[in-house]
This record gives structure tokens, sequence and C-alpha cells, in this order.
């Protein structure tokens, strides 16, 4: 399976489609969700992100931005991310028991309270900054 690769700009426009659509349809059965950050060594990104791209199932989408990445897994709750996060750390030898996960709703019901607590949780655990709603 290949999953789909975009920019960090992306992320807040796919999950605000994908709440979207979640909303429109009712989708009870695919109404979870759920976004990993993963912050690699600068030597090992490359690497990590050709792993991904080949594990992770069509329908999960990777946002890149230097050595952050972020998994957007629909279907998939904090311990399905958890064991991918831990899968990842173990494959490339990555010290890190840090973990940033948030998932839909339980984190946030709107995109806007999603995407800021996910930023919260990322800046708490790992002292990084970023904006998912301006780009």
């Amino acid at each position: 399976m290949a999953c789909v690769q975009l920019e960090f700009k992306n992320i807040f426009p796919i999950v605000k489609h994908h709440i979207a659509l979640i909303e429109r349809y009712e989708d009870k059965y695919h109404r979870d969700f759920s976004l990993t950050f993963i912050k690699t060594e600068k030597d090992k990104s490359t690497e990590v992100i050709e792993l991904l791209s080949k594990i992770l199932r069509n329908s999960d989408i990777i946002f890149v931005n230097k050595t952050n990445i972020v998994i957007f897994s629909p279907g998939a709750d904090w311990n399905i991310s958890y064991d991918i996060l831990n899968g990842v750390r173990d494959f490339f030898g990555i010290k890190d028991n840090k973990d940033a996960i948030v998932t839909y709703p339980d984190d946030g019901e709107n995109t806007l309270n999603l995407l800021s607590n996910f930023s919260k949780t990322i800046y708490k655990n790992y002292d990084i900054t970023i904006n998912f709603i301006s780009g």
C-alpha cells in the first residue's frame, strides 16, 4: 500500500474537509481519525518518510516539513497511532519517549479546536511551535 504525501500547509484544509464529510454523511463507522506527530533526526527523515510511504494505507496521508512529519490516519484511534509511532521509533532507533497524538472527536470536535490542541501537545512535548491554522 502507499499513502499520499503532502506539505504541512495542507493539513488544515484536509482535516476541515474530512470533518465536513463526516458531519455531512453522519458516518459513524469512519468517524474517528488521528493525527500523529513524528520528530525525526535530520539524517533519518528521508528514510522514515520512505518507510511510512510503503507501510501506511492508501487512505493515510503524511505531511512533511523538514524533519517533522504528521500522519493523518482515518479510522485510527489513539492506540493504533501510538503503535505506528513506536514501530517507527524502534525500527530507526529513535530515542524519543514523547508522543503527540490527537484524535477526532476526542481532542477537538471541529478543525480549529483539534489543530489547536495538536499544536499545544507538540509544543508541550517537543518545544516546537507549529501553527497549522495559518500554514
